[in-house]
């Protein structure tokens, strides 16, 4: 008899238990295809109704930035209409017994809510309650919430059942919010290259602004008048090479610092031939560089030459020197540009006169800038631009130097 009775319980003990993991295995089945928190939350709360016959079934999120706990979805008499909540309401982390299970992280069953003095009454007095936190990565991210007319209604394997769903519930929306991370990132990314897109035709325009191609134009025309067939070929060549480069250029986000060296020399070339006042200048590259390696955005220097050729070095009598010195320091692309100009203080103070004067100023380091900083989001690449004023042993204004760093490229 007793072995007859031992026999029972056992039987009964391995029903439930596969009762209770048939359970949760309806769950995790019923979860799949919900792609959004919304979509699994209202499946969680009607599954409680329909498979564990509770009365009702509430799910909360967690509002971090307000520290509350939001309804989100709902069976039973808070349910009148198919994903709709009437009057949803919102529980500060801590209060009532919802609140204290999302602060505590520990699930509770509330046997009697008239001896609970947290009990909060929703819409209508029920009493008894059973509450589980939904647990993601250490951290509450919402709470599964079941009141029953009865006291004493909620047993431990409801307690067991319920924190199995939420934690098959905590694995699906950590899922679904990384995805949906991913998605919302993809967005952005696609976001910033459309504008990174549109910036290189704008750079572009800058590059070769009326401004500019009407100089150069009417640059090689003087020398067609005044018979300087020789400079007005080499004026005409660097002109339609240094177009020819941009243009071919133009849709890449980085090229060689082979192609590059190279535009920028056509662009000092035409500059030298335009100008009023000669000046010279150099481009040097240390011997570590591989030049046709070594990734750089194109013509992102270009603003900062123009800046000390028209601001710099055309304000200044006497000799006028422009150096561009590329070099590899510390696993960086570093170019200082040095001139020996007038400085920034009175090239600002000659900017503000063309202004009143209506006389053409480049946009380019606006732009170049913009470019710096979406290169830097969307290439996880370091830029570092540092100006000094450099001085003579008087203490005179001597010049600019700019210095660039950029670290390795891997463009994706």
């Amino acid at each position: 008899m007793i072995a007859l009775i031992i026999a029972l319980v056992t039987i009964n003990r391995y029903k439930k238990r596969y009762q209770a993991q048939a359970m949760v295995n309806y769950f995790a089945t019923s979860l799949f295809g919900k792609n959004t928190v919304e979509d699994i939350l209202w499946d969680i709360a009607k599954n409680c109704i329909g498979q564990l016959h509770f009365e009702d079934c509430v799910m909360y999120l967690v509002d971090e930035n307000n520290n509350k706990l939001v309804q989100k979805a709902a069976f039973g008499a808070k349910n009148p209409q198919q994903f709709i909540i009437h009057d949803p309401i919102e529980i500060p982390i801590g209060q009532g017994i919802v609140g204290s299970v999302a602060a505590s992280a520990k699930a509770e069953i509330v046997s009697d809510t008239t001896q609970d003095s947290r009990y909060i009454l929703d819409d209508q007095q029920r009493f008894s309650e059973i509450t589980v936190p939904i647990i993601y990565e250490g951290k509450v991210i919402g709470i599964i919430d079941s009141e029953h007319s009865r006291k004493h209604f909620y047993t431990q394997q409801h307690l067991a059942l319920l924190e199995n769903i939420a934690m098959i519930c905590a694995l699906k929306i950590g899922k679904t919010l990384a995805e949906e991370k991913a998605h919302r990132q993809d967005i952005e990314v696609q976001h910033l290259h459309k504008q990174l897109a549109e910036l290189r035709l704008v750079t572009l325009k800058s590059q070769v602004n009326p401004h500019f191609l009407f100089n150069c134009l009417n640059g090689i025309y003087y020398c067609i008048l005044n018979n300087e067939v020789e400079k007005a070929s080499t004026y005409l060549s660097k002109f339609a090479k240094l177009l020819r480069m941009v243009l071919m250029h133009a849709e890449k986000n980085f090229i060689s610092l082979h192609e590059e060296i190279e535009m920028l020399q056509h662009y000092l070339h035409l500059e030298s031939l335009r100008v009023d006042k000669p000046f010279e200048f150099n481009i040097s590259v240390s011997e570590q560089i591989d030049l046709h390696q070594q990734l750089v955005p194109g013509m992102l220097i270009q603003p900062f030459l123009e800046n000390a050729i028209w601001h710099g070095l055309m304000n200044k009598n006497g000799d006028r020197q422009l150096h561009i010195n590329w070099q590899q320091q510390n696993g960086h692309l570093t170019c200082e540009i040095t001139d020996n100009g007038v400085g920034r203080k009175q090239a600002a103070q000659n900017e503000q006169q063309s202004l009143k004067q209506n006389k053409h100023v480049s946009k380019g380091m606006l732009l170049c800038m913009e470019r710096v900083e979406l290169y830097k989001s969307l290439f996880n690449t370091h830029f570092s631009i540092d100006v000094e004023d450099l001085y003579s042993d008087n203490q005179l204004p001597a010049g600019t130097k700019v210095l660039i760093q950029i670290s390795r490229i891997h463009e994706e």
